[in-house]
């Protein structure tokens, strides 16, 4: 005959990496003895993110004190840490053990990551006029994976297939490999390529740019 409910309003939160993440979690009337806490996941692949007894040093609760309010903040919020977090509390039973008492619906939290500055890269053997080369641009550890690169010749935009993006293993961040087919020219020496990124956490392009005379015979 409890009357104990447990509010965990958020559905859907969107952070980005290196800032800090609220996870919101209030509860109103008695409940049984036992502990709250915020889990990552559910079933047996979930883990403990806060307890009342011991938390990881990123994770702090909102009001410390409070015996309603258990939102937490954690810190520092890395591209692993999405995932979906449920706000649990448990009922200690005769034997010590703890059972799941009520849940809130889970927050699914995503993190967007700025790529890392762009790395350009040219080919393996110099080459001469008249003769193409291949350029490849790279960048790493973003999300989402909607990722933008444009290629310039000094100022003239120039064609190249649309970037091949790739999974990182952690499965929270994308890679991004881009390469365009240049036929040299005798006054290249002089030339410029220049890589441009654009992704949603960026506030302006990555540019990276790549002397055509290093390519140049």
């Amino acid at each position: 005959g409890w009357d104990f409910q447990l509010y965990q309003p958020q559905e859907k939160v969107s952070v980005t990496s290196g800032e800090t993440l609220t996870l919101t979690c209030t509860t109103s009337g008695e409940g049984p003895i036992g502990p709250l806490k915020w889990l990552k996941g559910w079933g047996n692949r979930n883990e403990t993110v806060y307890d009342q007894t011991s938390s990881s040093p990123r994770v702090t609760r909102v009001q410390s004190e409070s015996n309603t309010d258990f939102s937490i903040y954690i810190r520092d919020v890395r591209p692993e840490d999405a995932g979906t977090y449920y706000c649990v509390k448990f009922r200690r039973s005769e034997h010590q053990a703890e059972e799941l008492f009520q849940h809130g619906k889970g927050t699914e939290v995503s993190v967007r990551a700025k790529p890392t500055p762009p790395v350009v890269s040219g080919p393996e053997h110099r080459a001469g006029p008249g003769q193409s080369v291949s350029v490849t641009c790279t960048a790493g550890g973003f999300f989402p994976e909607n990722i933008t690169v444009k290629w310039f010749k000094d100022t003239d935009p120039i064609t190249a297939q649309p970037p091949q993006v790739t999974r990182e293993q952690t499965k929270s961040s994308y890679n991004m490999s881009s390469t365009v087919v240049v036929t040299l020219q005798k006054d290249d020496v002089r030339s410029q390529l220049m890589c441009e990124v654009q992704h949603p956490t960026l506030p302006a392009p990555l540019r990276q740019p790549y002397q055509l005379g290093r390519a140049l015979r």
